[in-house]
């Protein structure tokens, strides 16, 4: 596959990038900086901000899909750039699109205690997150959203599962950002979660 990466120079975009080469697939990626990534065969670097529809549309012009990997607590990041790959799409036609969120979104199934937190901790990318999932659902493109639980370094390996809807949400919700890009990657290849947010954990 042909796969175009926002984010890929953040702790999940690298696993997202590293996994689809390994697997033998072309990758876009779209970062800020030249240097944010070491040069290997079949990896192709946009340099941009992925807020630009010209820069989204530049970089994922032949794809098959659009992974994003994007994490920001410090400014409302993910809306501008969920609307950019909408945009983008309109030039490309590449419908196909995995949003990695966060699990703090799904504010009627985290426990008392964890809303809280999330609340006061995360309240802009709570509301960044919401917002920028709110247009996907308004979209035409094809989209899966994967709300990852608490993220560890740990190596890839675990057993991943949805956690059903039935089963509050805390701290103790853990996956793997080695683990999330697998299953993000491997969605790609699915459409048993299309048009639909899954809250991934071990």
């Amino acid at each position: 596959m042909d796969i175009t990466v926002i984010g890929a120079s953040g702790k999940s975009g690298l696993e997202v990038v590293k996994q689809a080469l390994e697997a033998g697939h072309t990758v876009r990626a779209v970062v800020r900086r030249a240097d944010s990534l070491e040069p290997q065969a079949k990896l192709h670097v946009t340099v941009g901000d992925v807020t630009d529809p010209a820069i989204v549309a530049e970089a994922s012009q032949g794809s098959d899909a659009i992974i994003s990997a994007l994490g920001s607590l410090k400014v409302p990041l993910m809306t501008p750039a969920v609307q950019s790959v909408i945009t983008a799409s309109e030039i490309t036609g590449v419908k196909r699109f995995v949003l990695m969120s966060a699990f703090v979104v799904e504010r009627d199934r985290l426990r008392p205690s964890m809303k809280i937190i999330s609340r006061l901790g995360m309240k802009m990318a709570i509301e960044d997150k919401t917002a920028s999932e709110a247009l996907l659902h308004d979209s035409d493109l094809d989209w899966t959203i994967a709300h990852v639980t608490t993220l560890t370094d740990r190596p890839k390996g675990a057993r991943i599962r949805v956690v059903p809807e039935s089963e509050k949400l805390g701290m103790r919700h853990k996956i793997s950002r080695a683990d999330s890009a697998a299953w993000m990657l491997d969605s790609l290849r699915s459409k048993e979660y299309n048009h639909a947010g899954v809250v991934l954990a071990q």
